[in-house]
């Protein structure tokens, strides 16, 4: 609608067919908290072909919390959509390519972020680089990164002008590196401030870094390999029983950067859950910050980490609980603790009925800029200083089901600098709360 109107007048309208105002009331009511309302008048609009109200009503069938699940039904209003609007094309890609949606097509989910990347989606266009990242497709990974940072993606700003400094997809421009450092695009990111130190000592540059074209015919020939599994190099066994292993360099540090920009402005003090009672609560043994991904923070980047780590574990993605970002700052440590629910009391029966077990823990290291920080068995005497993209996973359970409590670990105090961990925990059962969009 074209001027704020009152509610009453909206509805007046709403009530005399005008469309643009059934969505307007719509939301209004759902603001309000009066969703059975809401949703008649969305539905309303959207089969008047109200293309915000048909994408919102085709996001809450894929979400399934106001109304039941359907995601034939928004698949029905998103593909004539598809052809112009980008926002239709990011729920398709969705829909197909997110576990929780449970229809396992990541290719056509790629090749729909893909349609939206090509319509312009700065997002899109950056998920589609980092993917690229992650499966050394050097071809793809400036040029798409730079039509996203020419769109006013921060994120991408930054990952580009990584890739000038370091030479990551062709040769080192550090004068490139400099212009978009100096651009200001990135500079509310929380690791664009160091970048910006290491390029301080050199000079302006002369000239903008040169628009480049993303040649989409190679684009879509590569979405095959984009949508697979990230390749795993061998794993070295620390341990045997309980199973400890160790993974190099798996993710590569353009995602790994992505991620700790991603989590920055949102990690809180830490908590843990008292094994006896089930209360959440600060608590000396654990000093870290941290913050746990919801569905909606998740995006094509996180989901292929997500299907990584479900490789390494042997157990489909939907065991695993929500991914947790964790910040170490000086000083800052978890002490020794085990990652499996005490088999016995009320709050542990409550956690083992939703998903079962803790079986497993996976820890991706995302920077190794730091001192002291390992990851310490003590009751194995081994110590790990995880580098940059390297996988740690271990197992927490013994052959007979139970707490293997050898698998006690510790995250040793921080001595210098930030330390940033990704970690998982991985369900005996599917884990309910995943089943989440």
């Amino acid at each position: 609608m074209g001027q704020r109107i009152s509610l009453d007048h909206a509805l007046a309208l709403a009530k005399a067919g005008d469309p643009d105002a059934q969505y307007a009331v719509s939301a209004a009511l759902h603001q309000a908290g009066q969703l059975d309302e809401s949703l008649y008048w969305l539905r309303l609009a959207a089969s008047r072909n109200v293309v915000p109200a048909q994408l919102t009503l085709a996001a809450m069938w894929m979400d399934g919390q106001a109304c039941p699940r359907d995601l034939q039904q928004a698949r029905d209003v998103l593909r004539p959509l598809a052809a112009t609007e980008p926002r239709a094309n990011l729920l398709l890609a969705e829909l197909h390519g997110f576990a929780a949606l449970e229809v396992g097509d990541r290719e056509t989910g790629l090749r729909y972020l893909a349609a939206a990347a090509r319509m312009g989606d700065a997002g899109a266009l950056r998920q589609l680089a980092l993917l690229a990242a992650c499966h050394r497709r050097w071809d793809l990974l400036r040029p798409l990164l730079d039509a996203a940072a020419r769109r006013g993606d921060p994120p991408a700003g930054h990952a580009l002008a990584c890739c000038y400094a370091e030479g990551i997809g062709g040769a080192p421009e550090p004068g490139h590196a400099v212009a978009i450092s100096r651009s200001g695009l990135a500079r509310g990111l929380y690791l664009a401030r160091s970048l910006e130190q290491q390029l301080a000592p050199l000079p302006a540059p002369v000239a903008a870094p040169p628009e480049l074209a993303v040649d989409w015919p190679a684009v879509a020939q590569a979405i095959a390999q984009l949508a697979a599994d990230i390749p795993l190099p061998p794993a070295e066994t620390l341990h045997e029983s309980p199973r400890i292993r160790k993974l190099p360099g798996v993710i590569h540090p353009l995602v790994l950067d992505a991620v700790i920009d991603l989590a920055a402005p949102l990690v809180r003090r830490s908590e843990i859950v008292d094994a006896r009672t089930g209360e959440v609560r600060a608590d000396p043994m654990r000093t870290s910050s941290h913050v746990t991904l919801a569905p909606r923070q998740h995006d094509h980047v996180l989901e292929a980490i997500e299907h990584c780590i479900s490789c390494v574990s042997g157990l489909p993605a939907l065991h695993g609980e929500f991914l947790q970002i964790l910040r170490y700052r000086t000083g800052e440590e978890f002490k020794p603790h085990v990652d499996y629910f005490n088999e016995s009391g009320d709050a542990a029966y409550r956690s083992l009925a939703d998903g079962g077990q803790r079986a497993q823990t996976v820890l991706l290291y995302l920077n190794e800029e730091y001192d002291g920080g390992t990851t310490s068995f003590p009751k194995l005497q081994l110590v790990i200083k995880g580098r940059r993209g390297d996988l740690l996973h271990f197992h927490n359970l013994a052959a007979d089901g139970l707490g293997h409590k050898d698998s006690l670990h510790a995250g040793t105090p921080v001595a210098r600098g930030e330390k940033w961990l990704l970690s998982k925990w991985i369900r005996s059962e599917r884990y309910p709360p995943r089943l989440r969009w």
